[in-house]
């Protein structure tokens, strides 16, 4: 390798305490001779987080500068992404009550709208009528008693769903991530993606 040539990769996003001053190796990865980049990881980067924000973003041109500051006859190149997303944890502790009462809130709601959405569906298809008419093709008898049809498809409803959102109870099926989990992550990607695009406004408003 050439020792005068020094690559950086941002770390894209990272999760900490707020602080005034964060270590360069937890904001990048690098690739160099071993002291330069022992050198590196050591380095401090002082920043301005608002007191009422919990993120704020960190372009890796200032890691540069820093670096350049260092060793002036390096030549850096940057890998990957200019930003690096900070995300600062939460320093107020919830008590486990409030926790246990939102979880309990949160998962009654879903529940009552999973019902209310299944109910409304079998309303619209007239699902009584078809099973009556599958009932009576397959046994050749008319009935109001339709349990043998309703318990495995009721089963069979909970199976499904079970498949396809790759859990059953904590435990997941396979390793491939769920439904639910890519698009909790898309969804937590474009929140970071916005949240990284209306800080640099505001830092390029001053």
């Amino acid at each position: 390798m050439n020792e005068a040539q020094i690559f950086i990769q941002s770390k894209g996003k990272i999760c900490t305490k707020k602080t005034n001053m964060l270590e360069v190796k937890d904001l990048i990865e690098i690739v160099a001779d071993e002291n330069i980049k022992r050198t590196i990881e050591n380095m401090k980067l002082s920043i301005e987080p608002e007191k009422k924000k919990n993120c704020y973003v960190v372009s890796i041109f200032h890691i540069v500068k820093l670096i350049k500051n260092e060793f002036p006859e390096h030549f850096v190149s940057i890998v990957g992404e200019a930003d690096i997303f900070i995300n600062f944890e939460d320093e107020t502790k919830q008590k486990s009550i409030f926790k246990f009462l939102r979880a309990v809130l949160v998962s009654s709601l879903l529940f009552i709208g999973a019902i209310t959405a299944i109910i409304n569906f079998h309303a619209d298809v007239d699902m009584k009528s078809a099973q009556q008419t599958m009932y009576r093709l397959i046994t050749g008898i008319e009935t109001e008693s339709l349990l043998l049809l309703q318990i495995p498809y009721g089963l069979g409803v909970g199976l499904g769903m079970s498949v396809f959102f790759n859990h059953i109870f904590n435990k997941k099926i396979n390793s491939e991530p769920s439904p639910m989990e890519v698009e909790m992550y898309l969804y937590q990607q474009n929140i970071d993606e916005c949240m990284k695009n209306t800080l640099n406004d505001k830092n390029e408003r001053g």
